[in-house]
């Protein structure tokens, strides 16, 4: 009996785990899965086996979590984040950093100390395009510290799967940072995001800075909008692998490669 954990098992990532997981692997599986926010009694994750509620970095979550297979697990997916955005990775400050590694990155090293895990999958992004300097915040360092964690070595097999744009949580905060900031033109220090709100209602500048974020990805990558089916298929792309670091998905388009984009060379 093979088994797998997902941490943040209600998000767009954790759900394409666990679909690509059913499909890949045989019957004799078992899915864990976690997630944390408004508490609702009884619910359970599609998919999964068994739902644990709580934060990861509380203790007796954790300790929920351990109780299964003694802490063995086939694969951890750490698909979970918290960071400020809205503002150019530049401008993050380190106070705004830290908390943002509290859920998006601390968590993960420290479970693969306490459990016993064959190969932990990360999230990432293309954090390095124009747009998102411009407005990912505190999380481009966290999506960076995640990547250089990549390439260390340590008791489990580290992975990660680097996808284009798609509408999620972190995306809809953006959207909603950039409305308000909108309205005082002031606010937007940024010239390329400045322009897409000049003499324009910010639901109309949401659209052309989306627009501008996929005609950014298919210049640099190939593709653009990036769907919930093609990250199944990365996850799938990454059971069908041997030894990958980093599996890409930017629309339909999906390669390996195992180099970590570095912030220096940017900001």
């Amino acid at each position: 009996m093979k088994y797998f954990l997902i941490i943040g098992g209600t998000g767009v990532m954790g759900t394409s785990a666990i679909q690509a997981i059913r499909e890949h692997f045989d019957k004799n599986i078992v899915i864990i899965a976690n997630w944390y926010g408004k508490e609702i009694p009884e619910f359970q994750i599609e998919g999964a086996d068994h739902t644990i509620f709580g934060d990861i970095n509380n203790s007796q979550c954790r300790e929920k979590i351990k109780a299964y297979n003694n802490g063995k697990f086939e694969y951890m997916f750490y698909a979970t984040a918290l960071g400020d955005v809205g503002i150019p990775i530049k401008d993050a400050t380190q106070e705004q950093i830290n908390r943002s590694n509290n859920l998006s990155f601390d968590p993960i090293p420290s479970l693969e100390d306490e459990l016993d895990i064959g190969t932990i999958v990360a999230y990432s992004t293309f954090y390095t395009i124009r747009h998102q300097l411009s407005t990912y915040g505190a999380m481009g360092h966290s999506k960076e510290t995640i990547e250089k964690w990549v390439l260390e070595s340590g008791s489990s097999k580290h992975a990660c799967i680097r996808a284009g744009l798609f509408e999620s949580a972190s995306s809809r905060g953006i959207k909603l940072l950039l409305r308000k900031t909108s309205k005082n033109l002031e606010n937007l220090k940024d010239p390329l995001l400045r322009s897409y709100f000049e003499n324009t209602p910010s639901s109309e500048g949401i659209k052309k800075f989306e627009e501008g974020i996929f005609s950014e990805e298919k210049e640099a990558y190939g593709d653009c909008r990036t769907k919930k089916d093609d990250l199944y298929k990365a996850h799938l792309e990454l059971f069908k692998s041997k030894n990958p670091v980093f599996i890409n998905v930017c629309g339909k388009k999906i390669w390996l490669n195992d180099e970590p984009l570095l912030l220096e060379k940017y900001i």
